[in-house]
């Protein structure tokens, strides 16, 4: 359902290694990954969803539900940097890459596909 708007994220960006469509709850509706690698999104989001669901929390309490709603968020660690987009309330987009890979554009491209991943939602 989603493969080919993930594949046109992760595909033309340099050092993206992973993505997935996924519920609140942290459980994939589509995934997508480059066929050498070996980032496991299940376990990263089942795990991160409370620190994204504190994050909404935070966002919310800073500027108020309508304005300072938290539209995405990233993680850099050693190894790998992580882009979590809000879809709606129920879902999230999730972009892991490479520790050097290129951050920004795979924000814009999620960006651009996001009204996609929603129509099909």
């Amino acid at each position: 359902m989603f493969r080919d708007v993930l594949a046109g994220i992760i595909d033309p960006t340099p050092g993206a290694l992973a993505g997935a469509v996924m519920c609140e709850d942290g459980i994939a509706i589509e995934e997508y990954r480059k066929s050498d690698t070996q980032v496991d999104l299940n376990a990263v989001t089942v795990e991160f969803q409370r620190v994204l669901a504190q994050a909404t929390k935070v966002a919310g309490a800073l500027y108020g539900e309508s304005d300072g709603g938290l539209e995405e968020l990233m993680l850099r660690t050693a190894g790998h940097q992580l882009l979590f987009r809000i879809i709606d309330d129920e879902h999230f987009l999730v972009i892991a890459l490479r520790h050097d890979g290129m951050l920004g554009k795979a924000r814009y491209l999620s960006r651009m596909a996001l009204q996609q991943i929603q129509k099909e939602l």
